[in-house]
């Protein structure tokens, strides 16, 4: 089995295998995983399975562009995507609340809203300017350029914001696998305290999250991984055992894991990926 744990990158796995095309551009700064663009043909059921991220999605179909803010799912479920169009979307961190974006993130759960209702500039320059870009590479580059400067005019955090950020980094880098009461202990928050906080922001609790970055992770892990057993699997993420691997895996993917190793494998997952290196 050769996986090397890194840190980890929130994906979606159906759109990969759904797209005609598809490419990705890792970028894991500013609070952002990777740019995407995918195309389709025609119009496409793909599964979305939760991932705590926000999306921010540009639909192209040669006469114009439609902008979204796209929330996290909550369990796995199926969205239709419209055919005849191209894609371009910006996927930040699990639990990051991108700069410009006026709702909190719970305002975003299952939900996929358009970007000028949600976005603090009225003329948004960055959907003006990104509105005739035809090339990966130049929306990347005017994306970024609009968003550093959103971004430079963010406040610090404080109080609860900071906490939650706090929270939220705990999670990440523990891939999930933090319980409530070791944050209440890492921060000096009770847990009744620090379960509020996330709830009336993000729109779920704590544990929550930390299954779905778990959640995230095993993705990456029979991605990339491979393993022999699920049994394995199962121990290398920290579930309780092989049963509620299973479990967890159903309710936010749709099929167990040893279904969805079958379908990547037969599908080549890795090699419907295009990694660029524009930047």
């Amino acid at each position: 089995m050769l996986w090397k744990k890194d840190r980890l990158r929130p994906s979606q796995p159906f759109f990969v295998l759904k797209a005609d095309a598809f490419f990705q551009e890792i970028y894991l700064r500013q609070g952002i995983s990777h740019f995407y663009s995918l195309s389709l043909k025609e119009d496409t059921t793909i599964p979305v399975v939760p991932d705590g991220c926000i999306d921010l999605l540009f639909e192209y179909d040669g006469k114009g562009m439609s902008a979204f803010a796209a929330g996290s799912a909550l369990a796995w479920q199926e969205r239709l995507w419209e055919g005849k169009k191209e894609y371009f979307g910006v996927r930040f961190m699990p639990g990051f609340h991108p700069a410009g974006i006026t709702v909190m993130l719970k305002d975003l759960i299952e939900q996929k809203l358009p970007l000028e209702d949600v976005w603090m500039e009225k003329e948004s320059r960055l959907l003006q300017r990104i509105r005739e870009q035809k090339d990966f590479y130049q929306r990347i580059r005017i994306f970024l350029e609009e968003y550093t400067k959103l971004e430079n005019k963010r406040e610090k955090p404080f109080g609860k914001i900071e906490l939650l950020m706090t929270v939220k980094n705990m999670v990440y880098d523990s891939d999930g696998l933090i319980r409530v009461y070791e944050m209440a202990e890492k921060t000096g928050y009770s847990e009744r305290y620090i379960n509020k906080v996330f709830i009336e922001q993000m729109g779920f609790s704590p544990k929550t999250f930390c299954k779905i970055i778990q959640f995230q992770r095993s993705l990456e892990f029979l991605n990339y991984g491979a393993p022999d057993k699920m049994t394995e699997a199962a121990v290398y993420l920290g579930y309780y055992d092989q049963a509620q691997f299973i479990k967890n895996f159903r309710t936010y993917a749709g099929i167990t894991p040893k279904q969805y190793l079958k379908l990547i494998q037969s599908e080549k997952y890795k090699d419907k990926i295009t990694n660029t290196s524009l930047l």
